[in-house]
């Protein structure tokens, strides 16, 4: 396994405080449900991220689960505080002290070893790990970047779904181009064509699409920040990232 490398500014993305407060105050069952949650929206991320320092895959793998590992076994999110900061610092932390002891013991858990196992699919990690952009070169920039895309994407999901709702799908498929940071949508006529309407209905159409994405991007942005003083900043933030600013 090649040397790690080492960052000289993390940037982690601040965590939902609402599933960290499951964890802490909700039901056994709650606080499963909120664990997983959590799990699922960062282990990609938090592979990403050991790969980009320099981690053979299958160490990338083991240091993923041990990760996950040390906050369930440990119960570390039970003392997380939210007036402490943001958890993205506190999530690098547990995360930094479990690099140094890897380092310390030359060897990752062992497969299967007795840890509590984060179900992800390790294959579609790798293939997936392989098409990010090489030119991000520093760990936590990969961090942000995967983490970008992955609330935007689970936003459009909404949206989409929202769509598939109310027996409009077809009609999300065509105009999801227009959604914010894309570089090359179609032209307005040749929508207005397929769906059968005009330029100025289409128009209506992409305007009313745009503001119920940027509504719910709002809205998952709100569940990150511990002021809602933040929220214009960590959008701005979002989009500089997505742009590749």
């Amino acid at each position: 396994m090649s040397a790690p490398k080492q960052s000289q500014h993390i940037a982690f993305p601040a965590t939902r405080w609402s599933l960290v407060r499951a964890v802490q105050a909700g039901s056994t069952e709650d606080a499963a449900a909120a664990m997983e949650e959590l799990c699922k929206g960062y282990w990609y991320p938090i592979y990403a991220f050991l790969r980009r320092s320099g981690y053979a895959k299958h160490d990338a793998q083991d240091l993923t689960q041990a990760f996950f590992h040390r906050l369930i076994t440990e119960n570390a999110l039970l003392t997380a505080q939210q007036e402490a900061g943001k958890l993205r610092s506190w999530l690098l932390s547990v995360l930094k002290r479990l690099i140094s002891d890897h380092t310390r013991h030359h060897s990752a858990r062992k497969r299967g070893g007795g840890t509590s196992h984060v179900s992800f699919d390790e294959l579609a990690a790798e293939e997936r790990y392989k098409l990010e952009p090489t030119e991000v070169s520093d760990p936590d920039a990969l961090f942000t970047h995967v983490w970008a895309q992955d609330l935007v994407a689970d936003v459009r999901e909404k949206l989409r779904e929202a769509y598939c709702a109310s027996g409009r799908a077809e009609v999300f498929e065509m105009l999801e181009p227009f959604l914010l940071w894309e570089k090359d949508p179609p032209s307005c006529r040749e929508i207005a064509q397929k769906i059968g309407s005009s330029e100025v209905a289409t128009r209506l159409l992409i305007h009313r699409l745009r503001v119920k994405f940027r509504t719910l991007l709002k809205e998952e942005v709100a569940r990150t920040v511990l002021t809602p003083q933040e929220i214009p900043g960590e959008l701005a933030w979002l989009q500089s990232v997505l742009a590749g600013q």
